[in-house]
């Protein structure tokens, strides 16, 4: 028994020494490496260890480009400097321009990683027959995978104006085969409407809700001022919840339709002095009326700027949430494939010079905001910008 043991034994070391020498011969031994001079001999020759030793699929050229661009972003350790590939840039370019080549549908991805579709109003999609709940299954003729990206779906969708395209949907589970020619598609960034109350001598208070920044918003705001006005509106509220942003340009023009001088803004660069952004008055502006600006901890960016304005130059209260904190400005420079790459370039700062970035802006008056469509259907953030906006005009008469 102890002969028998010994020889396992020796065995076993034997075979280890066997293993750990190949393997210390084999690293020992180069890659192959291209004889041609590079600007990153190091990578390439990671590069060629991966390729003679990798055990999965090697990625293309692109891709691989693609992954050493945003891993030398990485190291600037900025999170709004990064690296946008084609496809999400094109759509990323369409949503700030407002307006798009496509069928009109919005679309959301459900648990089950299907994508559904909900058409939007006297849109292609529904002339064409497409119901809300409708799931998209395949795209001219090609089945979409189990759980697709809903970014490549989106940009499949979406093509040049005039051109067909041929949708597969799976209804109370039949599919039925749709061909929907495509149309400018509009994407409305402002809602607005008049709130009244329920006696005879409430206020009328104007409602704007500005969702995005887009190069249309401005046009837009002009338009539900001039609206409301008409239906006689004596205060306002601006809804900046869930506004992620959008264009500078932009949110100043919309700051300005509230003020009718000072600064909407400073911008901050490397070396150089801030740089200050005057509010430029507007013909259909409102200067005098009382307002509210609603706020929370998704109002980011270029809402951020208009929400900073409007409470340094004291023009309205900010009611709500905290916001966000993304103050800064990113340069986009558009690549030679479509790409793109987004630079932090700048910092922006309220009137009062006041930092966004990384802080965010306390309203004056903290409201929580219900979870899921308030309860009861109550929304408490804009009831408390109503009661302000009532407790302002009262005081007017007096």
């Amino acid at each position: 028994m102890k002969k028998r043991i010994v020889f396992i034994t020796v065995l076993v070391f034997w075979s280890v020494i066997s293993f750990s020498g190949g393997w210390i011969a084999y690293s020992r031994l180069g890659p192959v490496l291209d004889p041609k001079p590079s600007a990153n001999p190091l990578l390439d020759e990671v590069w060629a260890y991966v390729r003679s030793s990798f055990v999965g699929a090697i990625p293309s050229d692109t891709v691989r480009n693609y992954g050493e661009i945003k891993g030398a972003l990485a190291t600037l350790d900025d999170r709004w400097t990064v690296f946008i590939e084609p496809q999400p840039r094109a759509i990323e370019r369409e949503h700030l321009a407002g307006q798009f080549g496509g069928i009109g549908v919005n679309v959301h991805q459900g648990s089950d990683g299907s994508i559904i579709m909900s058409p939007l109003l006297d849109s292609p999609a529904q002339m064409a027959g497409i119901m809300e709940g409708d799931v998209l299954v395949g795209i001219d003729g090609v089945l979409l995978p189990a759980k697709p990206d809903l970014n490549n779906v989106a940009s499949r969708v979406r093509g040049n104006i005039g051109t067909t395209v041929r949708i597969t949907v799976l209804r109370q589970g039949k599919q039925l085969e749709f061909t929907i020619i495509r149309k400018a598609i509009v994407v409305p960034s402002v809602d607005w409407h008049i709130i009244t109350g329920t006696s005879s001598i409430s206020p009328t208070i104007g409602y704007i809700a500005i969702h995005q920044f887009t190069e249309h918003t401005g046009t837009e705001v002009q338009q539900a001022l001039r609206q409301l006005r008409e239906q006689h509106s004596q205060a306002y509220i601006v809804d900046l919840r869930d506004n992620g942003g959008g264009l500078l340009n932009t949110a100043v023009n919309v700051a300005s339709e509230f003020l009718d001088s000072g600064t909407v803004l400073f911008e901050r660069r490397r070396g150089q002095p801030d740089v200050s952004f005057p509010a430029t008055k507007q013909p259909d502006g409102v200067y005098r009326e009382p307002m509210a600006v609603l706020i929370n901890g998704n109002t980011a960016s270029a809402a951020e700027i208009v929400a900073g304005a409007i409470q340094d130059n004291q023009r309205g209260k900010l009611i709500g949430q905290k916001t966000f904190g993304k103050g800064s400005v990113q340069s986009i420079f558009d690549l030679s494939d479509g790409s793109s790459v987004h630079i932090t370039s700048a910092e922006w700062l309220t009137p009062k010079k006041r930092t966004i970035d990384g802080v965010g802006l306390m309203p004056d008056i903290v409201v929580a905001r219900p979870t899921v469509a308030g309860q009861n259907g109550q929304d408490t953030q804009l009831d408390r910008a109503l009661a302000e906006l009532h407790a302002a005009l009262a005081q007017q008469v007096q």
